[in-house]
């Protein structure tokens, strides 16, 4: 079995001598490279491509920031992690877009193998040759909207306020539509209709304002024409629907920071194989009804990859944050991610569990069918299946 080659970059040698020295444990496992300085890092990469590059931050010439920029345009399967002392919020903001983790020094020996070996793992899904080449395979794939880039970068700012976002969701009459259309509609049961963006924007929240702006162009630009067991309408109420619910079961174990966000996009690969490979995704949405096998089982033996791989590498290719594209990769299949915090993955996987038992025409109407009770366990999380169910159940109702 090929080892993980993982090259840790540093402009201080001490540093890297104190890494190699705790992590010497790890010998036996990975492959490891040090390099001090980024051109001596991009010099190894030449001679031997690794599978994950830890760099610091500040160091001369380029920093941490623009090197994994370099690795992510030469090595796109390159997992890359940022492990830096420096926390100014300038210098955290420039790696975000390249990162796909971020870890404080001092760091633990323990927790810096986790999100290492972690980090890889993803990767390593998400750049299978069925996912690439399925991705290939499509003549267009959607970009990331520009609304929710806006956002985002605004939401990171220290002064922004909920008026400063209502301005940046003005600007896109789209996305005024659909949040004005959710936010009027029985699903929230407002007693007055709202007609302002401003107010719409301070009920709904940040969280919120942001997954409508990340789904909002896909679901609303992509033209897919229903076909037996698939129409974008549905998808998005399921969508919508399992974001609602991940929201209120997060908090009974973490905080719902980006919960919302990764639920509503966690389908989102289902789009791309309804677009793309219409014929057979509707074979494969036949099988599943008759065989009452779930799909996304179905999906990987056509295919080579489910809808979660598949969505997860389109996130990854916008650049959002590792828990969301980990949750959509991982939430048919959540024992998979075995360290770490996983209350993001446990929210949607849940939600999604909970919804697909509950709606009407599914063969698979137990919920602990569709469940992962042992990554619940595992993840310290106890199980309330009587309540959860009883409020999925209250989700179905209130959008009719």
């Amino acid at each position: 079995m090929t080892r993980t080659r993982v090259l840790f970059v540093d402009d201080e040698a001490n540093v890297l001598d104190g890494l190699r020295n705790v992590l010497r444990k790890q010998r036996n496992v990975w492959d490891m490279a040090f390099a001090i300085g980024a051109q001596a890092a991009l010099d190894e990469l030449a001679r031997q491509p690794a599978d994950v590059v830890v760099s610091d931050m500040r160091m001369p010439g380029f920093d941490g920031a623009a090197l994994l920029q370099q690795v992510r345009d030469l090595y796109p399967s390159t997992a890359r992690i940022v492990l830096s002392g420096h926390a100014e919020r300038e210098a955290v903001m420039r790696a975000l877009p390249v990162a796909h983790q971020y870890l404080s020094k001092p760091c633990e020996a323990e927790q810096l193998v986790a999100v290492i070996e972690r980090t890889y793992n993803l990767q390593a899904l998400l750049h299978d040759e069925a996912v690439r080449g399925i991705v290939a395979g499509l003549s267009k794939l959607p970009s990331v909207p520009q609304a929710y880039l806006a956002i985002t970068q605004a939401a990171g700012e220290p002064n922004t306020t909920l008026d400063d976002i209502a301005r940046i969701v003005e600007r896109d009459p789209a996305l005024v539509v659909k949040i004005l259309q959710i936010v009027n509609s029985a699903y929230f049961g407002l007693r007055q209709r709202l007609t302002s963006i401003r107010q719409a924007v301070q009920y709904l929240g940040l969280d919120i304002i942001k997954g409508l702006a990340l789904t909002g162009q896909v679901f609303g630009t992509l033209k897919i024409a229903p076909f037996e067991g698939f129409s974008i309408e549905n998808l998005q109420r399921h969508s919508l629907m399992t974001a609602r619910l991940a929201e209120k079961v997060a908090r009974g174990f973490t905080s719902t920071d980006d919960v919302f966000t990764a639920a509503i996009v966690h389908d989102i690969g289902k789009l791309v194989l309804a677009s793309g490979f219409r014929t057979q995704y509707a074979e494969v949405r036949r099988a599943a009804r008759t065989g009452k096998r779930p799909f996304h089982e179905l999906e990987t033996e056509v295919f080579g990859a489910s809808h979660a791989e598949i969505g997860a590498y389109l996130l990854g290719m916008w650049g959002l944050p590792f828990a969301i594209v980990e949750a959509t990769a991982f939430h048919h299949r959540p024992g998979l991610v075995t360290s770490g915090d996983r209350s993001i993955l446990a929210a949607v996987h849940l939600a999604d569990a909970l919804i697909g038992a509950a709606e009407p025409g599914r063969d698979d109407k137990v919920a602990e069918q569709r469940m992962d009770v042992g990554f619940l366990d595992a993840s310290g999380i106890v199980p309330d299946l009587a309540g959860w169910s009883a409020l999925a159940r209250q989700e179905l109702q209130a959008v009719g």
